[in-house]
């Protein structure tokens, strides 16, 4: 997909075009410091790009058409990525932004400002326990969690059910912001189908990934100097052997990194 179609159709409210000046290839990258981004007359999407889901892209059709829409909004996830972009845009500010870092400054902000947070995703007893550990970090904070069933994306009428029982949740507890943690593919196509349906609702849903697991304290995080090194990936493999695979396909964007195809 070309720059040119993605900057054509992310247009404000208003009409005017949004300013894109940092790209990841065809990737806008409208988020580079600050968050969470304003509330807007639609309910925005927040992707946290990392190397895996850059090279989701040209497979990817919900990702694709998320990227195409006005309420998408991307921050860069992950050392690699953050490297190759500063190296790119060296005079232009840019922090990495991760949904293992935000989901606890959207929970402080939510408990600072009396809105509703839904935590959507993980197993029963994992969602219980990021509920939890949100809650004794802010008491004042309205949160609520939602686990939906089980499903896989290529049977429809897994992913339909588990769709209807998202938006049911949503619509019963009212949230203001609303975190995805359902994996990369799951969460980017419900945000996809769900958001022009949360319209006026609901501020923002947030793709964050496995954040709602290192909340819960399931998986644990990699120590920030691990993560500055660029090794967080190896730690994870560490923790859960079975993402070794996963782990030799996202070192595919290594060469495009070298030559600064991006």
């Amino acid at each position: 997909m070309r720059r040119l179609e993605i900057a054509r159709s992310r247009l404000g409210g208003d009409g005017a075009a949004t300013d894109i000046d940092m790209w990841f290839g065809t990737v806008p990258i409208t988020e580079r410091c600050l968050f969470p981004p304003p509330a807007a007359a639609h309910c925005w999407v927040y992707l946290t790009l990392n190397a895996e889901i850059a090279l989701s892209l040209a497979n990817n059709p919900s990702l694709q058409e998320l990227l195409c829409q006005p309420r998408a909004r991307v921050s860069i996830d992950g050392q690699w990525l953050w490297w190759a972009l500063r190296r790119k845009y060296p005079t232009r500010a840019l922090a990495k932004l991760s949904g293992s870092d935000l989901i606890y400054e959207l929970a402080a902000l939510c408990a600072r400002r009396q809105q509703r947070l839904l935590l959507l995703g993980g197993t029963r007893k994992v969602n219980a326990l990021a509920v939890r550990r949100l809650r004794d970090m802010h008491p004042e904070l309205a949160i609520s969690g939602f686990s939906p069933p089980s499903y896989r994306l290529d049977c429809a009428e897994q992913a339909g059910a588990a769709e209807v029982a998202s938006l049911h949740a949503i619509e019963a507890h009212r949230p203001d912001y609303v975190v995805l943690g359902l994996g990369a593919d799951k969460e980017q196509r419900l945000a996809l189908r769900l958001s022009p349906l949360l319209d006026g609702c609901v501020t923002g849903l947030l793709c964050f990934g496995g954040a709602i697991d290192m909340v819960s304290g399931e998986v644990r995080r990699a120590a920030p100097w691990l993560q500055s090194l660029g090794v967080e990936a190896l730690y994870r493999v560490y923790q859960q052997p079975r993402r070794l695979p996963r782990l030799l396909r996202v070192m595919r964007i290594l060469p495009r990194l070298v030559t600064r195809d991006y």
